[in-house]
């Protein structure tokens, strides 16, 4: 299924079984764990900057600055390094993999 048709979709079956006694806590579930899933770059940043804050869930304002600052440091550092070399490093082969699967997904559902 085409990624963009998915929202759609997921409104077409919220809808079609609205009767469903205390169906909203379902769909409520699904809708923010599965249907609106942010990108993997973002996920990555968020991933980045977790380690670099020990986990900690409300860290000390300045240690936060610090992460930030840590952030740019590296995206500096990674973007100076494709500007100078024109390349840009391969993918993992566990998301190249991915995306296979899901061209094909979305091949057989066209």
């Amino acid at each position: 299924m085409p990624p963009q048709e998915v929202g759609k979709i997921w409104t077409l079956i919220m809808d079609q079984f609205q009767d469903i006694e205390h169906i909203e806590v379902f769909y409520n579930y699904v809708t923010s764990t599965w249907v609106m899933i942010t990108n993997n770059s973002l996920e990555g940043w968020h991933h980045r900057l977790n380690i670099d804050l020990n986990h900690i869930i409300h860290p000390h304002f300045y240690m936060f600055i610090r992460a930030i600052q840590n952030d740019y440091a590296y995206n500096s550092a990674i973007s100076s390094r494709h500007t100078a070399t024109d390349t840009i490093p391969p993918r993992k082969k566990l998301f190249v993999n991915r995306n296979a699967r899901l061209h094909d997904l979305e091949n057989r559902y066209k």
